[in-house]
């Protein structure tokens, strides 16, 4: 059961999955709603500074950087992707689903159906302006908005997207979702412009407030889950048809097209997915992410 206080979100756990506990005593909205508490008491003393962020879920804040400071840390990451890219040539899947990590000296490859997610990790001696950006106070203020604690330097890589084929392998982060029961941050600084073709980040304004239609719809997805937990689809990251988004008084999702030096901050714990792209087009960006414990009532 010590399972039920951890980070632990899929249905595939005998207790996170009980049928039971989820059919009768409405197991996940407890803890759904716990979470929730907790959070506002991480944030309880952190007033909100990005009127967006707390509005809709998220914000695109343009021309993050000085230019001339942007110029270099893009510069600096443009040659280290290029690098990558000649030591480890981009290849392409054909299995679908969510794959396995294919590791290399200084990151890994992962495909999501025909999308490839290439990750490269910062090191501080060659990317010391990446590195550094991880400590921009703007950084931990949005953290601290979303989830009452800092960013953490640590967490935040090189991200190249490299879009694929979809109609043998499609991509299951295009499908609205939300990433787990709590609140969490995900944030991309965009090196190279985002366009339509690009397959922007997309997320529905509003869909990370914890409503009584939310949770409705949270607990009775998860008792699906709870009876089907052997079927592939019980990660706990519960999608959603944009069809049924006004069935909770949701708009429709917005695609975040944006220029180069825009920073983009998220809560995950509402529907956002990838946006359709043409086949090879490609997205660059600075990653970070902070998924806290969720039972805790401390903010630092």
């Amino acid at each position: 059961m010590l399972s039920l206080l951890t980070r632990q979100k899929s249905f595939r756990d005998p207790w996170v999955g009980h049928p039971g506990l989820n059919r009768r005593w409405q197991l996940h909205r407890h803890r759904v709603q716990l979470a929730e508490t907790l959070c506002l008491w991480r944030r309880l003393l952190r007033p909100a500074q990005l009127s967006s962020l707390e509005r809709d879920g998220f914000v695109a804040l343009e021309n993050f950087l000085p230019q001339q400071e942007f110029e270099a840390l893009r510069d600096e990451v443009e040659a280290v992707v290029g690098r990558a890219s000649r030591l480890h040539p981009v290849q392409d899947n054909t299995r679908p689903g969510f794959r396995p990590k294919q590791p290399f000296a200084g990151g890994f490859d992962r495909f999501d159906g025909g999308t490839l997610n290439r990750f490269l990790h910062i090191d501080p001696e060659q990317m010391p302006r990446a590195a550094a950006f991880s400590d921009d106070q703007r950084l931990s203020a949005g953290s601290r908005q979303i989830i009452g604690l800092p960013m953490n330097p640590r967490k935040l890589d090189i991200y190249l997207t490299v879009h694929g084929e979809e109609t043998r392998t499609p991509d299951l982060q295009k499908v609205l979702h939300r990433d787990t029961f709590f609140r969490a941050l995900k944030f991309w600084f965009f090196l190279r412009p985002v366009q339509r073709q690009d397959g922007p980040f997309e997320y529905v304004p509003g869909s990370h407030r914890l409503d009584q239609y939310r949770l409705r719809w949270e607990q009775s997805t998860a008792t699906a889950a709870a009876e089907q937990r052997r079927q592939p689809d019980v990660s706990g990251s519960f999608r959603i048809q944009e069809e049924s988004l006004a069935e909770l008084g949701l708009p429709k999702p917005v695609a975040l097209t944006c220029p180069a030096n825009t920073l983009v901050l998220a809560d995950v714990f509402g529907f956002h997915r990838r946006g359709a792209a043409a086949q090879g087009r490609q997205r660059l960006a600075l990653y970070g992410w902070n998924r806290p414990y969720p039972f805790s009532p401390i903010s630092w």
